[in-house]
């Protein structure tokens, strides 16, 4: 299910830690990072042995090594571009209910086994539960507006914002254009009249009588 593990991570991550020093392109990857490791090896390259979706990727212990891979080895800008892989991971565990099977979870501890789950078909059989499982079709709907409002909110339909995620993986509202607000300066001794917010002096032709003044053109 991408649009229910992708949507619903990279909101969990935006309602939590925000945009600030998020790289919301490393979100999106740890939210199927688990599927991206375990799918090809249980399901394709060694379906025969393992016959099962879930194994390494979806353990607990993946996620401790991943995040202590990133905090040993990378540093500075690139550590903390990375850091939210590891915790988008474990959002994936969380969404996939992997807690319900802790020979998985907890995956060497109880079994260096992992509980099979034999499908004729998998692939085809994964097509037609999306396309007729209500429950499936519901969560994945729920995940494709988490990301359409996303992507509304934050303005991706704009290219250069969209640009900016692609290359930088940053999220940012467009900013308004702020009113020119402008101040009256009232006719004193040494008033220089209307003033906009920029500092930049106006017509003072305007300008109210000061002390002293006669009311009349000097020439």
């Amino acid at each position: 299910m991408i649009f229910w593990h992708t949507g619903v991570t990279a909101a969990l991550i935006l309602v939590t830690l925000g945009v600030r020093r998020i790289d919301y392109r490393v979100v999106l990857l740890g939210a199927i990072l688990p599927d991206l490791i375990d799918k090809p090896i249980g399901r394709i390259l060694f379906e025969a042995q393992f016959q099962t979706g879930r194994l390494f990727g979806h353990t607990l212990l993946f996620v401790i090594v991943l995040l202590l891979g990133i905090q040993l080895t990378l540093r500075g800008e690139t550590a903390r571009r990375w850091f939210i892989l590891p915790i988008a991971a474990l959002i994936h565990l969380a969404l996939d209910g992997v807690w319900s099977d802790p020979v998985t979870l907890f995956w060497p501890l109880f079994s260096t086994s992992f509980p099979t789950d034999p499908i004729g078909t998998y692939w085809l059989e994964a097509v037609l539960r999306a396309l007729t499982d209500l429950r499936v079709m519901g969560m994945e709907l729920v995940g494709l507006a988490l990301l359409a409002f996303m992507w509304k909110v934050f303005g991706l339909q704009d290219r250069s914002l969209r640009r900016d995620f692609i290359r930088k993986g940053r999220l940012s509202q467009r900013r308004r254009p702020e009113a020119t607000s402008v101040n009256y300066k009232g006719s004193r001794p040494g008033g220089r009249g209307l003033q906009d917010s920029s500092g930049e002096t106006g017509d003072t032709s305007q300008a109210e009588e000061g002390p002293g003044s006669t009311g009349q053109d000097a020439g």
